[in-house]
């Protein structure tokens, strides 16, 4: 793959997941909205550590919502982001 088709491809495909598993999740689960805003205040939660949770999240939701997913009972698939 050259590195045209490579961008191409995460431009196309890639990227455009993410920000629809993005805006799922936040429809879902308002309370990401919040942590995420709270992100570098004092006191606040550790930054590396919700930005973990919330690319957890986000895979998750890429995955489980694809057309090609067959659950194998290694997540808990209870959530639902549509």
């Amino acid at each position: 793959m050259t590195n045209k088709e490579c961008i191409d491809r995460w431009a196309d495909s890639i990227i455009p997941a993410v920000f629809k598993a993005e805006d799922a999740l936040q429809k879902a689960k308002p309370e990401w909205k919040e942590r995420l805003a709270k992100l570098g205040q004092p006191g606040g939660e550790d930054s590396n550590k919700v930005a973990e949770e919330y690319c957890t999240e986000i895979a998750r939701i890429i995955v489980t919502q694809g057309s090609d997913y067959v659950p194998d009972g290694t997540i808990d698939e209870d959530a639902d982001f549509t």
